[in-house]
């Protein structure tokens, strides 16, 4: 009995991991079980990695800031 793949969905979340994946590898950091959540919401799955990929993220979240909206300070 075979098993047909099920056809990714390619939504928003899926849109999502292809461009945090292709940001990734451009700085060659790959997330081997990064992927889509199908609940409700769909969530991205980052997953785990190894100690030496989390230390190239860290370097690479280092290297290029930027805040979040929320964790920036206002100057009115």
């Amino acid at each position: 009995m075979s098993k047909t793949p099920l056809t990714p969905r390619r939504d928003d979340t899926y849109n999502t991991v292809m461009e945090l994946r292709a940001a990734l590898a451009e700085h060659g950091i790959t997330l081997p079980s990064l992927g889509r959540d199908f609940g409700t919401p769909p969530l991205v799955i980052l997953g785990n990695c190894n100690t030496d990929t989390a230390r190239a993220l860290t370097a690479a979240l280092e290297r290029h800031p930027e805040p979040h909206p929320a964790h920036q300070s206002s100057t009115a």
